[in-house]
């Protein structure tokens, strides 16, 4: 079956959305779409709201292979070429990835539930220059950081099987720098220390408006939203590669584990990440998915929310 996540990214990503609308159907060509690209008896008039509302629920309701016939159907309808050529390489790699999607739906395999592994070597909320780290033992993949340590966090000690709550990453703050657990003043010592090292005030506003309604309702047991975690590495900063990434990404805004498989990432997206300034940039947008992809091929749950060019 389709996860959400695909769910979203087919209606939003690739047909995209206008008005509260699906891509160019009328309520009409809607009803028509079903029989003609997808050979399917699918009454659109059977479920309520817009084109984009039905088009979800159909999808929600369906079994796999019904659901890889509407994929398939959109694929044609929606060809590459039917875009602008400044959206083609983006539109590209996610018609190549529903592809693969079909393929799954049609074997009527499920995705993959969560990742494999332990969770090890969290670096986070990294304030200051970029971490040296070397492999101190390569066969029990045990790392040591050998500059910068000052300017980021080293979570290190086993994940409880209930994830990594806001209480649990307090108290390991409290032994690491000898405070007082539990304790308000030891709390928001790290909630000070973590909000250093966001980047930019959208991520400001995702970070403290999360925390304070968190807390709020579920006192410390809610799951910590941990800021700037390294998930790959390249020991070269962009400066020393001239300007080149031999990575896609190297940190993630925001990671939250509500267990060791159970992995979310949260980016807040700039025009940075798929734009030079005003100007669309396709080769970022695609870098940017093909990136995601491989992020919930693994088994990560990913959530991107735009900003605008000021946010207050």
């Amino acid at each position: 079956m389709l996860t959400r996540s695909e769910l979203y990214r087919l209606v939003n990503d690739y047909i995209e959305v206008s008005g509260g609308y699906l891509g160019d159907f009328s309520y009409r060509t809607h009803e028509e779409f079903y029989p003609y690209y997808c050979n399917l008896d699918i009454n659109p008039y059977d479920y309520e709201g817009t084109t984009r509302e039905r088009f979800i629920k159909i999808l929600e309701s369906s079994d796999a292979i019904t659901q890889a016939k509407i994929i398939e159907g959109v694929l044609t309808k929606y060809t590459v070429s039917y875009f602008p050529e400044n959206k083609r390489e983006g539109k590209q790699a996610l018609f190549n990835e529903f592809q693969e999607i079909i393929k799954r739906l049609k074997s009527n395999t499920s995705v993959r539930q969560g990742t494999e592994g332990e969770v090890k070597n969290l670096i986070f909320a990294a304030n200051g220059p970029k971490p040296e780290i070397v492999l101190a033992d390569s066969i029990s993949n045990q790392i040591q950081i050998v500059k910068n340590a000052n300017f980021c966090l080293v979570y290190d000690l086993l994940l409880p099987e209930n994830g990594l709550t806001w209480e649990t990453l307090v108290e390991w703050w409290a032994k690491k720098n000898n405070l007082a657990f539990p304790n308000i003043e030891t709390e928001f010592n790290l909630y000070n220390r973590l909000k250093q090292s966001l980047e930019s005030q959208p991520e400001i506003i995702v970070f403290t408006t999360y925390f304070k309604r968190l807390r709020r309702e579920f006192g410390k047991s809610f799951p910590a939203l941990i800021p700037q975690v390294y998930l790959h590495y390249d020991q070269k900063t962009i400066k020393e590669l001239q300007g080149k990434q031999r990575l896609e990404r190297q940190r993630m805004d925001f990671l939250i584990l509500f267990s060791n498989s159970v992995r979310v990432v949260i980016e807040v997206d700039g025009q940075q990440h798929y734009a030079d300034g005003d100007i669309a940039n396709s080769k970022k947008y695609a870098g940017m998915v093909a990136a995601d992809r491989q992020l919930r091929l693994v088994g990560y749950e990913l959530y991107r929310f735009p900003t605008p060019k000021s946010s207050k």
